[in-house]
């Protein structure tokens, strides 16, 4: 771990991802614009490569913001083959729980699918399968480690990584929107095997194999 005093202090990470956030605003508009300039209606919410690239270019800004100002996220050090198969075996087990409580929740309750999974079927029902691939089984869990995991719990949580662990993984669930106590199972499950990989490997690296590896099998599942 970097010696407290080498640090970046709270509100550096803050404004850094405010950055984030509000380039994250401007391209939205500009994807808007460039919707509208083309004739493509943007009222329904299609996934188009522009939009994606925007999305990613956002975030590859607000990195170079945080490595000027030291806020690092990965690290130069080879990761041992122990930590892949670590973050491979505990997103396993989140897998295999998480199918028993979609088993559960479709035989035993009006449960039949999330809400999340439903808006993503509309998103991406006129986007090519590489365009699919590219967005959510590529950029989606580069760009969403690096919130949660990332400046969330590795940074923001740095001196209290547990508590960390906690307010990542319910903000993770939060912010796919869970409609019942079985989406919520579905997103809360991930969201603590993702944080469990970070607190155990330090690695954000590692989160963003593990990410992948769930949104890949997700993606080829459906």
């Amino acid at each position: 771990m970097i010696a407290e005093q080498n640090q970046p202090r709270i509100w550096t990470i803050i404004w850094v991802f405010g950055v984030y956030l509000l380039l994250s605003l401007l391209f939205q508009i500009v994807s808007i614009v460039w919707d509208v300039t083309t004739g493509n209606d943007f009222l329904d919410m299609t996934v188009t490569w522009h939009s994606e690239l925007f999305g990613l270019t956002a975030m590859l800004i607000a990195l170079i913001f945080a490595k000027w100002q030291r806020i690092r996220f990965f690290r130069w050090e080879r990761i041992s083959w122990k930590g892949f198969v670590f973050a491979f075996i505990v997103m396993i087990a989140a897998i295999g729980i998480s199918s028993v409580i979609d088993y559960l929740g479709q035989n035993f309750t009006s449960y039949t699918n999330t809400q999340n999974e439903i808006l993503l079927d509309d998103v991406y029902s006129q986007a090519s399968w590489l365009l699919s691939f590219l967005s959510i089984v590529i950029i989606a869990p580069f760009v969403e480690e690096i919130i949660f995991r990332g400046f969330l719990m590795q940074q923001l949580f740095r001196n209290r990584l547990w508590l960390g662990w906690i307010v990542s993984s319910l903000l993770f669930c939060a912010a796919h929107v869970p409609t019942d106590w079985v989406s919520f199972l579905l997103y809360l499950i991930p969201g603590i095997a993702l944080g469990g990989v970070l607190y155990k490997t330090r690695r954000l690296e590692l989160t963003i194999f593990a990410h992948f590896l769930n949104n890949f099998i997700a993606f080829i599942w459906t």
